[in-house]
């Protein structure tokens, strides 16, 4: 499976239940499809633009912070309301009425109704273990749920798991690595013969007789 569609794959699942907590119970496989490649581009639009701010304001250590992040959002046009920098230096105080919205939204009615959909909010009546809860991301819980052994082995040396242990190949012939191999391979190949200028081989063109050879 090519990254593409296995970004796309992972982004489905919670894109439906997006849907599901506003209520829409079904839809076409174009209409999602679309979905989660527009979800998908918005995503690489924040983590590009994370990542140039992060090299602009500390180049030294090029790791983002939470400030490069905010950056970002303020690029994407996550944040509305949001006057513009000039606006803030007029008015003498920064507009933080796009992050309040923001923040006013995750932990809102929206967002619960969303992470109940998705499994990390009881509804009412279900019995749950408290010290359970929210200890296991979405990702986790969707290898273990399609995982028939439970155990993440099956993920090791993927984009989905721990890496994998790096082991030597050993090529045939016993040799470690490719260096030794072509090393070995160049100095099995016979070496071509050198003619030597001083031969008795005559230069003249073969169409030539004899007579034509003699006087020249």
């Amino acid at each position: 499976m090519s990254g593409h569609n296995l970004h796309n794959a992972l982004l489905r699942p919670p894109i439906i239940q997006i849907l599901r907590a506003q209520g829409f119970h079904s839809t076409r496989p174009s209409v999602l499809e679309t979905l989660s490649d527009l979800t998908g581009r918005y995503l690489m639009i924040l983590a590009s633009a994370t990542a140039s701010h992060a090299a602009n304001a500390h180049p030294e250590d090029p790791v983002p912070v939470l400030e490069d992040v905010y950056q970002a959002l303020l690029d994407a046009g996550a944040l509305r309301p949001q006057l513009r920098e000039w606006e803030e230096d007029w008015a003498g105080e920064e507009d933080l009425r796009g992050l309040d919205s923001l923040i006013g939204w995750i932990t809102g009615p929206a967002h619960r109704e969303i992470r109940r959909i998705a499994g990390f909010v009881p509804s009412e009546g279900d019995m749950v273990d408290p010290d359970a809860i929210e200890k296991e991301d979405f990702l986790t819980s969707l290898k273990k749920k399609h995982s028939k052994t439970g155990e993440e082995s099956r993920y090791a040396g993927t984009v989905l798991g721990k890496n994998g242990e790096e082991h030597p190949i050993v090529l045939e012939g016993g040799l470690p690595s490719i260096r030794e191999w072509s090393a070995q391979v160049r100095a099995k190949a016979p070496t071509s013969p050198v003619v030597s200028e001083t031969s008795g081989v005559s230069s003249a063109p073969s169409h030539l007789s004899d007579d034509d050879r003699m006087e020249g």
